[in-house]
């Protein structure tokens, strides 16, 4: 009996965004694409008929009923074709190209290349907060000319944040911090793809050390409750890129950062997506 394969496509209001994205963390082991249209979050993932991931969507959907959800039945032999033609290469800023493990790309002589299996973990580039977290990134170095920095990038998830760093940034120390086994994982994985695996640190503690730039693409909630522990990473000059949060909660992590010190060197906005670029200039 041919076993069938449903696209899922889950239109899903803000609100409930963070709730999602448990649920698939949990269950999805094939990972997921998101996309934002007309103020909600799209999620697209795939799903085997007969699979108990199915019923256990369902059982979600029915306490969530704020979510639409929208099913496309596939045959089985063309949805892993389908999943990886989502993930093609992707150029960011004037260097950077993101591309999947199994897509051949062949780099201008200054493109620098970085390559990232999603898994299960966040990060691909090409949400809007990671985007914007890669631009800057870029920046940062072409205005930094040291390039002996230490870097620390927390919620680092695939690991894409970290692995631009340790290439970009050649003589640099990097810690990648999650506390997620399977973004730990999949970050280890990743730094191997690109022959960085010796240039990052990777743990789920976050280290009693001071850094020149500090990273944390990880949501509102998160951002908010680990203000005082960003801070004590930081010294006077340090840099900390903010994102994963919407442009309506941006005035609120503004004034969190600006009480302890902080000046805004930059807000960027990507749809409804914001991202902060901020500097400690007193303790």
């Amino acid at each position: 009996m041919e076993n069938k394969i449903y696209q899922v496509i889950l239109k899903v209001p803000y609100t409930k965004k963070e709730k999602v994205e448990d649920f698939l963390y949990e269950y999805i082991q094939k990972g997921w694409e998101t996309n934002e249209k007309k103020f909600r979050v799209y999620f697209i993932f795939y799903l085997k008929e007969n699979g108990p991931e199915l019923a256990l969507l369902e059982e979600f959907l029915e306490k969530n009923l704020e979510i639409d959800v929208e099913y496309k039945l596939l045959k089985e032999e063309n949805w892993e074709e389908i999943w990886k033609a989502h993930f093609k290469p992707l150029k960011i800023g004037k260097y950077l190209v993101i591309i999947p493990p199994w897509k051949k790309y062949e780099p201008n002589p200054y493109e620098v290349v970085v390559i990232i299996e999603a898994g299960q973990a966040f990060g691909t580039g090409h949400h809007p907060t990671t985007k914007m977290m890669l631009e800057n990134i870029e920046i940062f170095k072409e205005r930094i000319k040291d390039s002996n920095l230490k870097i620390i990038d927390i919620g680092c998830g695939t690991g894409i944040l970290s692995i631009a760093c340790a290439k970009l940034f050649k003589n640099s120390t990097i810690f990648a911090i999650d506390i997620d086994d399977l973004a730990i994982e999949a970050c280890k994985e990743n730094a191997i793809l690109n022959k960085v695996e010796d240039k990052i640190i990777i743990q789920k503690e976050i280290p009693q050390e001071k850094f020149h730039l500090i990273l944390a693409n990880i949501g509102y909630r998160e951002i908010k409750n680990l203000a005082k522990i960003i801070k004590n990473c930081s010294q006077i000059g340090s840099h900390i890129f903010l994102s994963g949060f919407l442009n309506t909660d941006a005035v609120n992590i503004i004034n969190i950062y600006q009480n302890m010190g902080y000046s805004i060197i930059k807000h960027q906005r990507e749809n409804e997506w914001s991202f902060l670029w901020l500097k400690l200039i007193t303790n």
